[in-house]
């Protein structure tokens, strides 16, 4: 019987090389976060609400002059805005630790979204006054005081660790492309419909991040039923938890050293929005363009320091990393002023957007890092209070240094204070070996 020849081997196709994206994506860890269906359920629902988030800004001051064509009023919507984070900021913590917090980040957007609703609705009936306008401004400034140490606490519990500081830069990421977006789109949308169609979008942003969550898995650990308390004793509890998480921080360095960080750069470089419309106008002589030239330069740079942030800081060292950003952060902010073409402040935003945006990623990983799951909440909540609580004050003193004092002078000076933070910061061995 004749030999039955093998049939001829078919060489396999050639695989084809992953591309320098995919390769890129794969190490900085953010593919392995977003293939966690939890945490893509979390940033999808972000990402739309932050850019209902900067429509809100934009429509906000155009609702305002409308209604009052006074600038008094103007001022006085922007405090009605910051004030529940002096009053709320810190026990809003403490009930993000007691609660579930999944369901706390739906039934807070759940109530921004009628709120946003209910002021675009009845505009439309030419009946919105400015007294319901400032009452949603300050109920969704209250909410997000639970809102957002609840998701910086479940953050954690959506991603493993090796991929929660690229989890933490998407959501930094989010949030800039959301303002970046937000310009172009509300501009058109106000020619088009008026300022409050922002407020229908906006409200239509914070149900899709309310339905999004509801479809987390994640479902919290039930705790043991307590008995309840009276008024008076519920709120020394709140007293006592509140000042427990201020205990904690004060014994631990490096969230001591998270909140020095935060706190300093929000009252030293936060105030650069006052400056900068200034300095384009009384150091540049330049115009609205030149303006809107640098803030795409601080944006951009934003995004470019969040996506490498993770990289850099597996690379280098969270800690590492941080004393350079603000190392980087003081060099550029002192010498952006001063050279007389166009060009360099433009690079030097850039750069300061890149070293903002790479800070941002670590101290919320440095925050998450340095507490247990109980108390994660209020420690969330006394970072947000200790460094966006002291952006108006800045604001008003910037404001009134600028009036007295060369622009170019000033930038050199938070510049300077930021280089002595980040040369006090080198000599601590403990943040340095944060890896």
């Amino acid at each position: 019987m004749p030999a039955v020849e093998d049939p001829p081997a078919v060489e396999a196709p050639p695989l084809k090389p992953p591309s320098r994206l995919s390769v890129i994506l794969a190490r900085s860890g953010f593919l392995g976060a977003l293939s966690t269906h939890d945490f893509a359920m979390l940033f999808s629902g972000q990402f739309a609400s932050e850019i209902g988030n900067g429509l809100i800004q934009l429509a906000l001051p155009w609702l305002v002059l409308e209604l009052t064509g006074s600038a008094f009023q103007l001022g006085l919507a922007f405090f009605v805005q910051f004030l529940p984070m002096l009053l709320f900021g810190l026990v809003g913590g403490v009930f993000v630790d007691r609660w579930d917090r999944r369901m706390t980040i739906i039934v807070v957007d759940t109530i921004r979204a009628l709120a946003f609703f209910s002021v675009g609705a009845i505009y439309y009936f030419d009946a919105l006054t400015p007294l319901h306008l400032y009452a949603v401004i300050f109920l969704s400034s209250t909410l997000a005081n639970f809102f957002n140490p609840a998701r910086a606490a479940l953050m954690p519990n959506l991603v493993s660790p090796a991929h929660l500081r690229s989890a933490n830069s998407l959501m930094e990421v989010s949030r800039h492309v959301g303002f970046m977006v937000a310009p172009v789109v509300g501009g058109v949308m106000i020619d088009l419909i008026g300022p409050a169609a922002l407020m229908l979008v906006d409200g239509a942003s914070f149900l899709i991040s309310a339905a999004t969550v509801t479809w987390i898995g994640y479902r919290q650990p039930r705790t043991e039923p307590q008995a309840s308390l009276g008024f008076m004793q519920a709120a020394i509890g709140v007293v006592d938890e509140t000042a427990a998480g201020l205990k904690r921080i004060m014994q631990t360095h490096l969230l001591k050293v998270a909140i020095l960080i935060g706190f300093a750069l929000n009252v030293m470089i936060a105030p650069i929005e006052v400056l900068l419309p200034l300095f384009v106008v009384n150091v540049k002589k330049a115009g609205p363009d030149y303006f809107a030239l640098l803030v795409a330069g601080l944006l951009v740079g934003l995004i470019a320091g969040s996506l490498t942030a993770p990289a850099n800081s597996r690379r280098f060292g969270l800690g590492r990393i941080t004393i350079g950003a603000v190392l980087v952060l003081g060099v550029v902010v002192t010498a952006a002023p001063w050279p007389p073409t166009p060009w360099p402040p433009f690079v030097a935003m850039a750069l300061a957007g890149v070293a903002i945006g790479t800070l941002n990623v670590c101290q919320t990983t440095l925050l998450q890092g340095a507490t247990t799951d109980d108390e994660r909440g209020r420690i969330s909540a006394t970072y947000y209070t200790a460094t966006l609580g002291v952006r108006p004050p800045g604001f008003l003193l910037m404001g009134i240094l600028a009036s007295a004092i060369d622009i170019r002078v000033l930038f050199s000076l938070v510049g300077s204070m930021a280089l002595v933070l980040g040369l006090v910061l080198s000599r601590s061995e403990e943040v340095r070996r944060v890896r």
